[in-house]
């Protein structure tokens, strides 16, 4: 099923998916070894036609078929084994072995990942999704007080993802963030801070429950989207204006295995998710983000959609807004945890910037809007 045209439709999403067939070449095939050693149970909460479903699909089938039959993968989509926002809970209580933690699902248990979740932050966008992917694992690997937020909660980070750059969609083609003002818009995490500074009215309404939503009204358009997951589902169909409104890069989220199931695993096993984590950051992660992105622009030009952007100066307009709010909303949280200091809070960020700036001269993705222009 690559899209999804009603809301009848979104009803297939509940379904559980074992993937133990899926023959894409890109994407690679899922493994099921017929007596494993271990049955890994992966739980993720949107549909598997997204961005990140994609990577985290080629990354654990690599790993179940370099493994000799070691190692299999079940696979739940859509909130089928836990809901959105329960998968940090479910780690904890060992109810799923591997899952997807997207902060902006969970600020209370995750605020020292928020400091690398920014909207209109040059560095970031600059990077691309690829770029970005590189810097935030690198800087999780260097920082131990961000470990900590993994570690002590029995969490092995495998990788650090996102959703690539993200897509708005509307029922008429905004031209910047005063046009905002008064809409009921879809998002969650930190864009609704954004939103609200751009007068705008934030709707916290899970991935899922979109579709629904805006074809019965009850929000006006949609952000915090990764565009090839609003393709397959059908969200053109209800807001048919794709806005890049050069936010930069959607949703940094953590891949997660539990603590105590990875110490468990001898080191040839522990050496196989580290070598295919490596390929992804050697150039797989890219490779698989541009397909997405490609996938998408066809899809939903296909169906009629219209793409814009906003010009230099109402993403720099909204950057003057969005980013100081952001800045400063974080740090206060920081500082008041006890997490880390002013001072240290802005090495972070000064850190993040560093790396995003280096990544982002090497980096091999193309945001949906290239793509777009590229094919007209």
């Amino acid at each position: 099923m690559e899209k999804v045209t009603s809301k009848n439709k979104m009803l297939k999403f509940a379904v559980l998916i074992l993937t133990v067939i899926l023959a894409v070449p890109l994407f690679g095939t899922s493994v099921y070894a017929a007596n494993p050693e271990w049955t890994l149970t992966y739980d993720y909460y949107s549909t598997e036609f997204s961005e990140p479903a994609y990577i985290d699909k080629w990354y654990l089938n690599e790993v179940a078929a370099r493994s000799d039959g070691r190692i299999a993968i079940e696979f739940y989509w859509s909130g089928s084994l836990h809901k959105t926002g329960e998968h940090y809970q479910a780690i904890q209580d060992g109810s799923c072995d591997i899952t997807f933690l997207n902060y902006g699902y969970y600020s209370t248990e995750l605020p020292i990942s928020r400091g690398v979740e920014w909207k209109f932050r040059d560095s970031c966008t600059q990077a691309g999704a690829d770029g970005f992917f590189r810097a935030i694992n690198e800087l999780y690997d260097e920082n131990e007080v961000w470990q900590s937020e993994y570690e002590d909660y029995n969490m092995k980070i495998l990788y650090m993802s996102n959703w690539g750059n993200e897509g708005c969609l509307f029922k008429e083609p905004l031209k910047n963030h005063h046009e905002m003002k008064n809409l009921k818009l879809r998002s969650y995490g930190i864009e609704g801070d954004v939103l609200a500074a751009f007068g705008a009215i934030p709707m916290s309404i899970a991935n899922n429950d979109t579709y629904t939503s805006i074809e019965t009204g009850v929000i006006d358009g949609i952000t915090s989207f990764g565009l090839r997951t609003a393709a397959t589902m059908g969200l053109h169909e209800q807001a048919p204006f794709v806005v890049d409104i050069g936010s930069g890069i959607q949703g940094p989220s953590a891949v997660v295995i539990r603590k105590d199931l990875w110490d468990s695993f001898p080191d040839d096993i522990k050496d196989l998710f580290l070598e295919v984590k490596q390929e992804l950051l050697d150039g797989k992660f890219g490779e698989i983000m541009n397909q997405t992105a490609t996938d998408a622009v066809k899809l939903m030009v296909d169906a009629g959609t219209s793409f814009s952007s906003w010009s230099d100066e109402a993403v720099e307009e909204a950057a003057k807004l969005a980013v100081p709010t952001l800045e400063a909303n974080w740090i206060n949280d920081m500082v008041a945890m006890n997490f880390m200091t002013e001072d240290e809070c802005k090495a972070f960020m000064a850190r993040l910037d560093e790396l995003c700036y280096k990544y982002a001269d090497e980096k091999k993705c193309v945001s949906f809007t290239e793509i777009y222009q590229s094919q007209k």
